[in-house]
């Protein structure tokens, strides 16, 4: 299996929670290996905070984008490169 680098950057609630802006991760190409690996890094919770386990997908209120387009637009199975970049935004609330 060969794995691919992506960049990750955090955003809002969970650039607090984690204390990070980005991190570097190594994974299989799958977005839920990219989940599953950054939460070596930031701890296990992260894929709770990103993933809804029960559906197999990522939570509705997620906004992920690859390389600057939002996943809910891309069609398909997303398979990650070397070098993309990855910005996770969690749910915001405002008005």
């Amino acid at each position: 299996m060969t794995l691919v680098s992506v960049k990750i950057m955090l955003f809002a609630t969970l650039r607090s929670k984690y204390k990070t802006r980005e991190l570097t991760v190594a994974c299989d190409g799958t977005l839920l290996n990219m989940i599953e690996n950054a939460s070596k890094i930031l701890g296990p919770e992260f894929v709770d905070d990103v993933y809804d386990k029960k559906r197999g997908k990522i939570r509705d209120d997620m906004i992920i984008m690859v390389n600057g387009r939002n996943i809910k637009d891309l069609e398909g199975e997303i398979t990650l490169k070397d070098n993309d970049v990855i910005a996770i935004f969690p749910p915001l609330a405002g008005g």
